[in-house]
């Protein structure tokens, strides 16, 4: 048997980091949204300080069976505002705590 890929345990760990913020915010799981990976569905996630998007691999789809499947649209954000809006809202999570 071949050892674990090494990306393949990076993208389960992630997996569920997203699952948790799928579970705490509006978020909807949409296959063939990206026609450049039709075997990954695209999980869209509505944070406070805008969309957030992952693809998820098939092997990675139990981990969100919580998430309604369904039709979503991609706000165009890229990979570094996604990011950022991650961070914002951390902030104003972490920030939220501290008072």
């Amino acid at each position: 048997m071949a050892p674990p890929n090494p990306l393949d345990i990076v993208y389960r760990e992630r997996a569920h980091l997203v699952a948790h913020l799928a579970a705490a915010y509006p978020s909807i799981l949409v296959y063939r949204a990206d026609p450049d990976a039709p075997d990954w569905p695209v999980i869209f996630i509505d944070l406070p300080t805008g969309q957030v998007s992952w693809h998820i691999g098939p092997d990675d789809l139990d981990l969100f069976q919580h998430v309604t499947v369904g039709m979503g649209t991609w706000d165009g954000h890229n990979t570094e505002e996604k990011y950022a809006r991650v961070d914002a809202h951390t902030r104003m999570l972490a920030t939220t705590r501290e008072s």
